[in-house]
């Protein structure tokens, strides 16, 4: 695995791993609140990595990108959507897949909103959340309404039993996942302001309305952090949408049920 630096708008410096086929079809992960490109470590070490060019960007404030010190670089504003297209102008990234898993939904949504869906070949949501603050209310499972007000609060060891919390919620099904501590560090390198901007931003989705691309709609039928009520919502605003509820499956797809992800990623991408 490969790690690129690309520079936003504003300065910021954003670290972009990849793998897999380096002439293949580009497909442009975008992870959750809190994660890092490590989430996607199956589908780098998997049958995607075989066809396909992988690419996983740390969203600012997460991973190995940079944390910049203004709540604002994470609030409402065009930075979420210009630095999807930083990283696409920088790779060369044309006829891109972009999959948006959980917050990364709404990133997606962002750039969507702000560039149009030229040079996207299609997307992949994942267990996304691409409505916010308001808008997300009715979507929120228990285990986000229980382990987010612990994530924003001023008592680190409050934060500390948060992450560790979400970090189990996001592998149901998995009796011991080694990677939780991992998932929980990630979320606790996370700048507290940061996280706290990115939780009171405000997004219907409704720009999604205008996606005139293919689109493939995964959630687990299970998701204790964003109800499978979304992927209905997503099927209705959607033009182009197939849906796929994995049933058992919780807020991770990806890391509980890889082998029939992935299949159905590379079979979307076939397809278009």
């Amino acid at each position: 695995m490969a790690l690129h630096q690309v520079t936003a708008g504003d300065g910021t410096l954003l670290a972009v791993a990849e793998g897999g086929v380096p002439h293949g079809r580009p497909l442009l992960f975008l992870h959750g609140f809190g994660q890092s490109h490590r989430a996607f470590r199956v589908q780098f070490a998997g049958p995607l990595a075989r066809e396909f060019r992988l690419l996983a960007l740390d969203l600012r404030g997460h991973g190995r990108s940079g944390r910049p010190e203004d709540p604002a670089a994470y609030g409402d504003g065009p930075h979420w959507g210009d630095d999807v297209m930083a990283v696409r102008r920088a790779l060369g990234l044309a006829d891109v897949i972009l999959v948006g898993w959980s917050y990364g939904g709404a990133v997606l949504a962002d750039h969507v909103a702000a560039y149009g869906t030229e040079g996207i070949a299609g997307a992949v949501f994942v267990g996304a959340c691409p409505r916010l603050g308001k808008a997300a209310a009715p979507y929120l499972g228990p285990a986000a309404k229980a382990h987010f007000p612990p994530l924003l609060s001023d008592d680190p060891a409050a934060q500390a039993a948060g992450a560790q919390a979400l970090a189990h919620a996001l592998a149901l099904g998995e009796e011991i996942w080694d990677e939780a501590g991992t998932a929980a560090a990630d979320t606790l390198s996370v700048p507290l302001a940061a996280r706290r901007a990115m939780m009171r931003r405000q997004m219907d989705g409704a720009a999604l309305a205008a996606f005139d691309r293919p689109a493939l709609v995964v959630h687990g039928g299970a998701d204790p952090v964003i109800l499978p009520a979304m992927a209905d919502w997503l099927a209705e605003t959607l033009p182009q949408a197939q849906v796929r509820v994995y049933e058992g499956v919780g807020h991770a797809p990806f890391i509980e049920a890889p082998r029939r992800f992935d299949a159905d990623v590379a079979a979307f991408a076939r397809q278009i």
